[in-house]
C-alpha cells in the first residue's frame, strides 16, 4: 500500500469538496452559562463558521447502527470539508433548514471530507 504525501491528499480533499459539497452551511454552536444555582447550561447558540455542505440520506444500515443515538428523527448524512470543526449537538442552517448533529462519523483511513449525522430540528 503507497502512501499519499500531502499534495496528493490535499487535491483529494479538493476534488471530493467540489463533487460532494454544494449547499453553503452555517454552523452553530451553543456557549456554555451557569444558572443561578451554578449549574452549568446551554446558551444561546451563536455561528462559529460559514462553510459548504452536502447532504444524501443516509444508508438503513448507518441509520440501524445509530438508532439509539437518532431514534425515528428525520435524519441526513451531512459532509463537509475536512477538518471542519463540527461538534455533536451543534447546528447546521443549510437551505433554510436547521440540523443538529448526532454523530460524528470519524475517523476514516483517508481523510476526505468531515461526515456527521443531523436530524431535522423540530
Amino acid at each position: 500500500m503507497s502512501v499519499l504525501d500531502a499534495a496528493e491528499l490535499a487535491l483529494i480533499q479538493q476534488d471530493l469538496q467540489a463533487m460532494a459539497c454544494d449547499k453553503t452551511c452555517v454552523i452553530q454552536r451553543g456557549s456554555m452559562t451557569t444558572d443561578t444555582w451554578g449549574n452549568a447550561v446551554e446558551g444561546d447558540y451563536a455561528a462559529t463558521a460559514t462553510t459548504v455542505a452536502g447532504l444524501k440520506q443516509p444508508s438503513a444500515s448507518l441509520l440501524q447502527n445509530y438508532a439509539y443515538r437518532i431514534g425515528s428523527l428525520a435524519t441526513y448524512q451531512v459532509s463537509l470539508p475536512n477538518a471542519t470543526d463540527v461538534q455533536e449537538g451543534d447546528y447546521l442552517l443549510i437551505d433554510g433548514v436547521t440540523l443538529q448533529v448526532h454523530v460524528l462519523l470519524e475517523p476514516h483511513s483517508i481523510p476526505g471530507l468531515t461526515t456527521c449525522l443531523a436530524a431535522l430540528l423540530k
